[in-house]
């Protein structure tokens, strides 16, 4: 802070002190004194040094003999292979047939020669079975009759014989009472169930399935 120093002058009646300029004044000295003493010490700053040049290193280039170079023989030519042309299909050549001629004789009158007679042996007879005859014949079906139920009340037994003629196939073409039981009832039961029913194994003769007769018996018994 700086005092101002008393003077011996009398200070003239209404002069005032102005504070702003005297710091403003004050301040401006100060800067010049600063600057005045750093101006005085020796400066200690010194020029970068300069960075040390490479030295460079002469190459020589040393000049290679010259090769000699052989001539390249150039490779044969190469012709161009031919191009194979598609085999067209040859026509078919189609061959009509000439028409047979007959060879048969003509006479004048119009006539033409009969062809030769072969002789072709005797001619092959038909199979004949004959009239049926009586055989033993062996069931492939053969269901048992129902007792008839005025039989059963009444008490009827009895043993029936019938006389079937069988046809190629095994069915019973017609069915006879050779020998009653001696009952109406039980006759006519077992004549339809063996008709309608049963079936037979045909019979063989010379290896052919012919017609036959079979008799069959049925009994009718009670428990």
């Amino acid at each position: 802070m700086v005092h101002s120093l008393p003077s011996s002058r009398p200070t003239p009646p209404g002069f005032r002190l102005d504070g702003k300029r005297i710091a403003g004044n004050t301040l401006a000295i100060s800067v010049h004194v600063v600057a005045l003493g750093v101006l005085m010490f020796p400066s200690s700053w010194q020029p970068p040094a300069e960075a040390p040049r490479t030295q460079s290193v002469p190459v020589l280039f040393e000049r290679l003999p010259e090769r000699e170079i052989p001539a390249t023989v150039p490779p044969p030519r190469q012709l161009p292979r031919p191009v194979e042309q598609p085999s067209r299909p040859q026509p078919r050549l189609e061959t009509t047939p000439l028409p047979m001629t007959d060879s048969t004789r003509v006479f004048e009158q119009g006539e033409i020669e009969a062809p030769p007679v072969t002789d072709t042996g005797a001619e092959t007879t038909s199979f004949d079975p004959g009239p049926p005859a009586l055989a033993t014949l062996a069931y492939d079906l053969a269901p048992a009759p129902r007792y008839p139920r005025a039989s059963l009340i009444a008490g009827h037994e009895g043993t029936v014989t019938l006389r079937v003629l069988v046809d190629e196939t095994g069915r019973p073409l017609e069915v006879s009472v050779e020998s009653g039981s001696g009952h109406r009832e039980l006759d006519r039961a077992a004549r339809l169930q063996v008709l309608e029913h049963w079936r037979f194994h045909p019979a063989q003769r010379g290896g052919r399935a012919v017609a036959a007769y079979a008799l069959v018996p049925i009994v009718f018994s009670l428990p």
